[in-house]
């Protein structure tokens, strides 16, 4: 959505340079854009014409550092707006770290595990598997990358038992290790696109059947 602002409080047609700015996505942008009177960036010629995406500076060039002067920014205040969105564009070039979960005896004693996995937002492509702690601290928030760029999601795999689901009477059947795990992964891909292709019909994955 544009907004209006006064033409005391924008300067308009700024060009940007290579890696000066990025988008809300981490993506980065190179082309026009305009500053308002608080330092921030758009993209767009102005904010009539638009787009007007948000833009996040990762560092101030000398002539930038003009425009924020005429603006009314302080040297501390441009400053802090240097330091503040480094630190952003440092969280977002980070990404989550892959994991290959190790289930332990207690895990076969209980007869189950927990896996961790995460994918960009809106991405039905790339998939990781993760620790318990990397999706506690994308959840949490606390992970050194931005967590807005990605969706997690956990799910319970059966690691004992028969592998496919036994009738032992008419009322009486006991899951089976793979028809457990398809079915949990496939309950989970409604809402985690992709993940159906990631485990690739490895469902017995760890699998220790007892039965």
């Amino acid at each position: 959505m544009l907004r209006y602002y006064p033409s005391f409080k924008v300067i308009t047609n700024l060009n940007s340079k290579p890696s000066e700015f990025s988008t809300p996505d981490g993506l980065g942008y190179t082309g026009k854009y305009y500053l308002t009177y608080d330092g921030r960036a758009f993209s767009g010629i102005s904010p009539s014409l638009g787009p007007g995406i948000p833009l996040k500076r990762n560092f101030v060039t000398e002539e930038s550092s003009r425009v924020l002067t005429s603006l009314g920014l302080s040297t501390k205040q441009k400053q802090e707006l240097t330091q503040r969105e480094s630190a952003r564009a440092s969280r977002v070039k980070g990404k989550p770290n892959s994991y290959f979960p190790q289930p332990s005896e207690s895990d076969y004693t209980k007869g189950y595990v927990i896996r961790y996995f995460t994918k960009k937002e809106n991405d039905n492509g790339y998939i990781i598997e993760i620790s318990e702690e990397e999706y506690n601290s994308i959840v949490n928030g606390t992970a050194d990358y931005d967590i807005r760029l990605y969706q997690v999601t956990k799910i319970l795999w059966k690691l004992t038992g028969p592998l496919k689901n036994t009738r032992k009477s008419q009322y009486n059947v006991i899951p089976g290790i793979i028809d457990t795990n398809q079915r949990l992964v496939e309950s989970a891909n409604k809402n985690f696109l992709g993940i159906v292709e990631f485990i690739a019909g490895d469902y017995a994955k760890f699998a220790r059947p007892t039965i």
